[in-house]
């Protein structure tokens, strides 16, 4: 949707524990930080609307405070989309130029990924991002731009990025309710590695992990382009769920306990010093043991490790990240969770460090904003090309730093 303030950008990050809304705006093209503001999201859960009102009411909440903070009006937001319904899927096409060889033209490239982005889909899924891998000319492969190169014929390998068609109507709808137009829906670890990785990284072989409070999303990169993109259906608020089972108290103590004494590692107890626990309505307090603590939180931790490890195992990907993987989203920062990870599959791993922009305040310098700071990145290319026709391919070109 066209955007009526190419100064501003509007960045909205709705997940099952917060939301927040990140404003930045353009200074002689320059990105800087305008303000921001977190609220306790209400009607979202593991990355889907589940309640309309709360819903809208957390956007309009954040939007209020926001505004107020950065002195500016929004008009429109790129959405972070997550959840257990993301797929990926690959895709090919291919073109015939003329009877001999001329030179490759944009128009060509633009024609070509047309034809392998229009695949017959489900009608309950949608395509939020083509990615190509590779070009493919008189049968020559391994090409990453091929223009003004020479071919007869040139085919197109590309991976896309679906997600539920009603998950996603629905998150937009209630932004829209809120007030706010969508510029464009962005797969949460794909705003992460616009801030997080190198070129080197994805070259060598890397996976994202964006562990959120009700999913994990997955983006794998090989060669330098997108090969495999998914999501599992466990986050931070099952540990916090089970502490709160297991220690028999509110869901809101649970959390408190798992932020200030949470740990997936032996390693990182502490000692024999014990926990106070409230109890449920006035009921008296219950001391536990950080030993007690790890005995029911690491279960659920190596869960999610070895969920991870088989995912990127039936991707074919975990014997080929050179680079390991990278943790971001809040239910990263459990600590010993890195060195569990390192542990059971057997790869480097390192949290994510957003490089931040101008002005932005040191706590986003933290794994679970590296969303936030990366999509406003992408934003910020988005809405230099925002003039240009095409849009849609303006935008992937952009993505792989194609641009004409």
């Amino acid at each position: 949707m066209p955007r009526t303030d190419a100064e501003t950008i509007g960045l909205l990050d709705l997940g099952t524990a917060k939301t927040t809304l990140l404003v930045l705006q353009l200074h002689d093209d320059r990105l800087v930080y305008a303000g921001h503001a977190t609220v306790a999201s209400m009607g979202i859960r593991k990355g889907l609307v589940v309640q309309l009102d709360a819903a809208v009411a957390t956007i309009r909440r954040a939007m209020e405070a926001v505004e107020q903070q950065a002195g500016v009006a929004l008009d429109s937001v790129f959405v972070s989309l997550n959840g257990a319904h993301v797929r990926g899927l690959s895709g090919q096409a291919g073109i015939s130029l003329t009877s001999r060889s001329r030179e490759i033209t944009r128009d060509d490239i633009h024609r070509v990924l047309d034809l392998a982005r229009n695949v017959s889909m489900p009608e309950d899924r949608e395509i939020i991002f083509v990615g190509p891998q590779e070009f493919v000319l008189d049968q020559q492969p391994g090409v990453h731009d091929p223009t003004g190169m020479l071919a007869s014929r040139m085919e197109a390998r590309v991976y896309m990025i679906t997600v539920s068609s009603g998950a996603m109507k629905n998150l937009v709808w209630a932004v829209q309710k809120a007030g706010l137009a969508v510029d464009e829906v962005i797969f949460g670890p794909l705003g992460v590695s616009e801030a997080s990785l190198s070129a080197e990284e994805r070259e060598a072989g890397v996976a994202v992990l964006e562990i959120g409070a009700g999913s994990t999303g997955i983006l794998a990169y090989q060669r330098g382009t997108v090969h495999y993109a998914g999501a599992i259906p466990v986050g931070g608020d099952h540990f916090t769920n089970d502490i709160a089972v297991g220690f028999h108290t509110t869901p809101g103590e649970a959390e408190k306990i798992k932020r200030k004494f949470g740990f997936a590692s032996y390693a990182h107890a502490r000692g024999h010093s014990m926990i106070e626990v409230p109890g449920f309505r006035g009921r008296p307090a219950r001391m536990l043991s950080h030993q007690q603590l790890g005995d029911c939180i690491l279960p659920r931790a190596e869960e999610l490790v070895e969920m991870i490890g088989a995912d990127l195992e039936r991707a074919g990907l975990l014997g080929a990240l050179g680079a390991g993987l990278v943790l971001s989203g809040g239910g990263s920062q459990l600590p010993g969770l890195r060195d569990l990870a390192e542990e059971r599959l057997g790869l480097p791993v390192r949290m994510a460090q957003p490089e931040l922009i101008e002005a932005m305040p040191d706590e986003f310098a933290a794994p679970e904003y590296a969303f936030l700071v990366g999509a406003g990145y992408y934003a910020h290319r988005v809405i230099r090309r925002a003039v240009r026709p095409e849009s849609f391919w303006n935008r992937l070109m952009t993505r792989l730093n194609l641009a004409f």
